[in-house]
């Protein structure tokens, strides 16, 4: 049997003698609910909720209620059982400035998009020159619902100032008025939330959407852009002047609103959707495909 179970025989010898002696019998439980050695006394618990509740222990954490419990009525509880008392009554968590700043960022809610200059999404990224420590800023203005570039901008310095310059061509290229003007989604960056962006979209009746921290799913059309432009075939990499990266910028958004066609919007030009010339094409390719398909039944199922 040893050398089935794989066992030395003297364990077996070891296990049978200390059986014998009723060393493996379980003591059965006293009856009742068993209070651990180390539970809190009746007044400690007392101790605990009116340390937790008094006004001058307000701000004060658990590590420093444990410490107050021994320093001015010497006896110890532990921080451990502060913080799960707190958490009971749910009153733990972050004080003072920590508190202020942990606020909870949900997904913007931009309602449903329909058609095109609704929602324009836009952000900033960096461009390398040939120049060492020096880099370039595009700015992009994306219509949420067509994807076409409205507007883009390039500047050799990252400020509020670019940002609404920006808009400014997506305004007059679209030959918006007051009121007319599409709502805005972009990321938590200085650009967007500084006070003088905040107070140019507060003039034009702009409404102001902004994703979560660290989410950009949250604004993936305007991310889905960069990585086009970053990973064309054509994409220099670095521009040894402004002019340059202009010129190039200049004939890859005409390519991209006009020639590419778009996943993410049926394979049609951005241009094409903007403009809802993209229902006549899919009503095309439609009849082409039942046209396809007739075509081929009548050769095959003769």
């Amino acid at each position: 049997m040893c050398s089935i179970l794989k066992i030395n025989e003297r364990r077996i010898q070891r296990w049978r003698k200390e059986a014998a002696f009723e060393k493996f019998n379980r003591k059965p439980r006293e009856s009742g609910n068993h209070i651990p050695f180390n539970a809190l006394t009746p007044e400690e618990n007392k101790l605990v909720d009116y340390l937790i509740a008094s006004k001058e222990n307000a701000d004060d954490s658990c590590r420093v209620l444990s410490a107050k419990a021994m320093d001015e009525y010497e006896v110890y509880i532990s921080h451990v059982t502060f913080h799960n008392r707190m958490k009971e009554k749910g009153i733990n968590g972050p004080r003072g400035v920590q508190a202020k700043r942990k606020s909870v960022h949900t997904k913007p809610d931009t309602g449903d998009i329909t058609g095109p200059n609704q929602l324009w999404s836009w952000d900033i990224t960096f461009l390398k020159t040939t120049t060492r420590y020096k880099s370039y800023y595009l700015y992009a203005l994306l219509d949420w619902y067509s994807r076409k570039v409205i507007a883009w901008h390039i500047s050799e310095f990252l400020s509020s100032d670019e940002a609404q310059t920006l808009w400014d061509k997506g305004i007059l290229s679209e030959g918006l008025k007051t009121g007319e003007l599409p709502g805005s989604l972009c990321d938590r960056g200085s650009q967007m939330r500084s006070t003088s962006t905040k107070s140019f979209f507060m003039t034009l009746g702009v409404h102001q959407y902004f994703s979560r921290p660290r989410t950009p799913n949250d604004n993936p059309q305007i991310e889905a852009l960069f990585s086009t432009v970053k990973n064309h075939p054509e994409y220099p990499g670095r521009f040894s002047s402004l002019t340059a990266a202009e010129e190039y910028f200049n004939s890859f958004f005409d390519w991209y609103n006009n020639e590419h066609y778009h996943t993410g919007i049926g394979m049609v030009t951005p241009s094409d959707r903007h403009s809802g010339r993209d229902a006549e094409i899919f009503k095309v390719r439609e009849n082409i495909k039942h046209n396809t398909f007739k075509a081929r039944r009548a050769l095959h199922c003769k």
